[in-house]
């Protein structure tokens, strides 16, 4: 009997932690997505192996991969890198957190932070 308990408990163990690891991971991914620019432009953002990759959709509504707008990886809760302002012609520091159908972008450059918003594309 004492061993049907230990290796019952042991089964649950198993089995929550997988339960609790794809939870995670569900998380993680929820940026993967077609996200909608405050100027209309479509990036769509998928992971390929621990990152996460951003580019404009074209009018095709194909992905352009020649242009790179977001690198970020998923640490403590968030989404954290680099991301292309158009503007200035570099790389600047970013935050991402998905909240419902948007993702909230916090930018910085030096000691200056600005917040994005973008909206998850409908399908």
């Amino acid at each position: 009997m004492k061993n049907m308990n230990q290796l019952i408990t042991i089964a649950f163990f198993v089995l929550s932690t997988n339960f609790f690891a794809q939870d995670k991971q569900d998380q993680q991914n929820e940026i993967v997505a077609v996200w909608i620019t405050a100027d209309e432009t479509k990036i769509e953002i998928y992971k390929e192996g621990n990152v996460y990759l951003g580019n404009p959709i074209n009018s095709k509504g194909e992905r352009n991969t020649k242009i790179e707008v977001l690198n970020l990886e998923y640490t403590n809760g968030k989404w954290v890198g680099k991301i292309y302002s158009k503007k200035r012609g570099k790389l600047l520091d970013v935050e991402c957190l998905v909240e419902g159908d948007n993702l909230l972008l916090e930018v910085t450059t030096r000691f200056i932070s600005t917040e994005l918003e973008w909206n998850r594309a409908k399908s």
